[in-house]
């Protein structure tokens, strides 16, 4: 008896702004490449030469991206609609949390900063060993002490920046590396703005 093995790829590539007026936790929910649904098989039209391997399942899962806001002096989380004198820095952070069994390969994330915000070279860390299900102040403390540092050229690592954008995965950005999110496990960036 001869099994196959069926497997999906996951690719997301999902795009945060943010706002002039502060948005300090933004959900965007990506639809996943499958519905819910069964396939079958047969050899030569006779289903029952594969026995109970002639079905499998695609499984859908709707994965989310996550963007808070901390004040860098003090790691007080801001709120949406917060005001903030100029010259205030900012640390901003997307993370995933991949609540599947599942690893997802050649996830993209862009996010392009408002122009009151002005991106602070060489300031992105990123982290992906955290549990899934953590706390939001858990994520936050764990990018922000332990994070990777990562450079803001293209053809170097995971994440790029290029004025108020910021690349990661090699989606939108072909010279980036990419980006893998680990089943079970928050994958997160950290980047530092200044208010203008």
């Amino acid at each position: 008896m001869k099994r196959r093995t069926f497997q999906t790829k996951w690719k997301m590539c999902m795009s945060v702004t943010a706002m002039a007026f502060m948005a300090a936790v933004l959900l965007l929910t990506g639809p996943a490449k499958a519905a819910d649904n069964v396939g079958t098989g047969d050899i030569a039209g006779d289903s029952a030469s594969l026995n109970s391997s002639n079905t499998f399942s695609l499984f859908s899962t709707t994965m989310s991206l996550n963007k808070m806001a901390f004040l860098t002096n003090n790691g007080t989380q801001l709120t949406s609609g917060a005001t903030l004198p100029r010259g205030t820095e900012v640390s901003f952070v997307i993370y995933i949390d991949n609540t599947t069994a599942f690893g997802l390969s050649d996830v993209s994330v862009q996010d392009v900063l408002d122009p009151t915000f002005a991106y602070q070279a060489n300031s992105m860390q990123v982290v992906d060993t955290i549990p899934t299900g953590s706390s939001q102040a858990v994520i936050y403390s764990t990018v922000n002490t332990s994070g990777a540092a990562v450079t803001d050229v293209i053809n170097d690592d995971v994440a790029s920046a290029v004025g108020v954008t910021i690349n990661v995965g090699n989606s939108a950005v072909p010279g980036n590396t990419a980006l893998d999110v680990p089943a079970s496990s928050v994958w997160a960036i950290l980047f530092r703005a200044l208010m203008q």
